[in-house]
């Protein structure tokens, strides 16, 4: 398991339908808002017969709320929808970099000719600080967005719904 996954998770999810790939991508286009602000619904993305994004709408910013990536994929039965909950590629990437900073300014004030120097610990707050802050962000971000997941399923699930059930 890698170092980040308790910070950035990746939920994988599998959602079957009776429905063909043509008629599930119909009905999950019907459940999604189109993203304008004016539309209607709880979920907007994109959906297509090769991928399908969607992330659920709030009234307020949250960069930090998972969005579901994934495929169709046809089986026997009808088709699946497989992917995974997780943070957007550019939240992760920027909070990498983030944490990443603060980590090398805290090894380099501390540390600077490989010897720690217990006269510049007070220099390596700040990275310890900014760190803690970044973190303390994707927690809140990932507290206020704790239903997302849920949500979002219970769309996909309704959507795809056979028409015979």
């Amino acid at each position: 398991m890698p170092l980040w996954s308790p910070l950035f998770p990746r939920t994988p999810a599998v959602f079957e339908t009776r429905l063909s790939r043509r008629e599930a991508v119909a009905s999950l286009q019907a459940a999604t808002a189109r993203g304008n602000i004016t539309a209607t619904g709880s979920v907007a993305g994109t959906v297509d017969a090769t991928r399908v994004h969607l992330y659920h709408r709030t009234p307020q910013r949250n960069s930090f709320k998972p969005h579901f990536r994934g495929q169709l994929i046809d089986t026997p039965r009808g088709c699946e929808l497989r992917g995974r909950f997780a943070l957007p590629g550019l939240v992760v990437a920027f909070m990498v970099f983030w944490l990443g900073f603060c980590v090398l300014w805290t090894v380099v004030t501390a540390m600077p000719l490989g010897s720690l120097e217990p006269m510049r610990l007070p220099a390596a707050l700040p990275g310890v600080l900014m760190a803690a802050i970044g973190i303390g962000l994707v927690r809140l971000g990932q507290h206020l967005a704790r239903d997302d997941p849920a949500e979002l399923s219970r769309v996909i699930r309704q959507a795809l719904q056979s028409p015979t059930h």
